[in-house]
């Protein structure tokens, strides 16, 4: 049977492939190690590594450390008996006060004119190879989902969880979602499931010509901000095995929205340090 259904979907083109995780988390590795681990990394599926907290990213501009990320200083004073509510926390606090009114204002690069015409929930980073008109479907969807999954089908006008403004709803759902997980985990502590597109904390590098480097996280933002309020100074992450999963500054010149013209390569340049650079800042953005 298993002969046949091979035989079947080769006849479509596909294949089945057994799925490998490659566990790196005891290893001190640099992104580009990735690279050169040729063997392994064609049959792996996915690579779990441990990250310092100073060098992943959130938001673009905000690393995992509590003074430098609002959502991990929300869950401390929660933790504290501070903010026990979402309309005295600090989260509140950074929507209002953080509320970039076009893309140029998201990306810090306020001479582009391009980005100026773009709205912020549509900001788009260089080496992302999608159109302003997708990324806007996928956030709205995203929207959509997490708030009817809170019982509320508030689109994404009312507010988008990186930044402001948000409308108070939306804030509470935010708020009550980000102390669920952060309760769950330590509770039962920090689960996994590696074989799942959801299954955990996921992204990508941003390496540049240094080699110096950081993790963009995409997925499981919660779940970092979580861990990190409970005292990890690593947190576990899952690097899907795809062509995506380095971007390098030295390889600007091709990137997708380079190309298109958004970005000049000079800007993409600039963009890319700003966010490796941002953990070396007092704060990231002010709240």
């Amino acid at each position: 049977m298993s002969k046949f259904i091979r035989n079947f979907l080769g006849k479509a083109g596909l294949q089945i492939r057994k799925s490998v995780i490659i566990n790196l988390r005891d290893q001190n590795v640099h992104p580009i190690d990735f690279v050169y681990l040729n063997d392994k990394r064609e049959r792996a599926s996915a690579i779990l590594l441990n990250i310092p907290i100073a060098t992943c990213r959130t938001q673009i501009w905000n690393t995992l450390e509590q003074e430098k990320n609002p959502f991990v200083k929300t869950l401390g004073e929660y933790a504290n008996n501070k903010a026990l509510s979402y309309h005295n926390s600090v989260m509140n606090v950074y929507y209002q006060k953080y509320t970039p009114k076009n893309a140029a204002q998201v990306v810090r690069l306020p001479g582009n004119e391009i980005l100026k015409t773009i709205p912020a929930m549509g900001y788009i980073l260089p080496w992302e190879n999608s159109t302003v008109e997708e990324i806007l479907k996928i956030r709205e969807r995203d929207a959509l989902k997490e708030n009817t999954q809170a019982g509320q089908k508030f689109p994404l006008s009312y507010g988008y969880t990186d930044f402001g403004p948000v409308k108070d709803e939306k804030g509470i759902i935010e708020f009550n979602r980000l102390v669920t997980i952060y309760n769950n985990i330590k509770q039962l502590g920090f689960m996994e499931k590696p074989y799942l597109s959801d299954g955990g904390i996921k992204g990508y590098f941003l390496v540049n010509t240094d080699n110096d480097w950081c993790f963009i996280i995409k997925s499981g933002k919660h779940r970092a901000y979580a861990l990190s309020a409970l005292g990890y100074q690593h947190i576990p992450v899952i690097v899907d095995n795809y062509c995506g999963i380095i971007q390098r500054e030295s390889d600007c010149h091709f990137w997708p929205q380079v190309k298109s013209g958004i970005f000049s390569e000079h800007e993409a340049r600039f963009f890319a340090n700003n966010i490796l650079n941002i953990g070396n800042q007092t704060s990231s953005v002010c709240y």
